[in-house]
């Protein structure tokens, strides 16, 4: 709870992601994720992995359970970032000439994701420019979101990012 905070609203490390307010079933399978090694990133092998690899499977529930039930941040980052209005399209609809579908699709209209898709509202800038990048270059494996950020630039990563950090 170092990283994350207690609370998990993290306010220490920009690419740590903030966990309160996630969604329990997404929080349980990326800690199953990071105990079996197939959530392959660089920050999750430094340190999700070593930390999964202890908790079992009734832990990996309550922490889930917990961070789920803390508030989610419901203000912006605080930290202005150009390409905001941009971000806001791309979100909203997509980029049609490079085949990227608008992340609300999956993401809902607001950002606060359901189920297997995370809540991306408020989470951090530099956590979500890393993601959009592990899963443009194929270091992180999610067949769908692979296929979704393959032709993702990134500047286009940066404005989706400053969006989704100011809500």
């Amino acid at each position: 709870m170092i990283c994350h905070g207690m609370t998990g609203h993290n306010t220490l490390y920009p690419i740590v992601p903030r966990l309160a307010g996630q969604h329990k079933g997404y929080l349980e399978l990326q800690l199953k994720q990071f105990k079996d090694r197939s959530r392959g990133d660089q920050n999750g092998e430094i340190y999700m992995w070593p930390v999964a690899q202890s908790l079992t499977a009734a832990e990996m529930k309550e922490l889930a359970s917990y961070f789920a039930a803390q508030k989610p941040v419901m203000q912006s980052s605080g930290i202005k970032h150009a390409g905001i209005k941009e971000g806001k399209v791309i979100f909203n609809q997509g980029v049609a000439a490079a085949q990227i579908p608008a992340c609300m699709e999956c993401h809902g209209s607001d950002g606060q994701g359901a189920g297997a898709f995370p809540r991306l509202a408020g989470q951090r800038y530099g956590y979500i420019v890393q993601q959009l990048t592990y899963f443009h270059n194929g270091t992180r494996v999610n067949s769908l979101m692979n296929q979704i950020a393959k032709n993702i630039t990134v500047a286009q990563m940066k404005d989706v990012a400053a969006y989704l950090s100011s809500l």
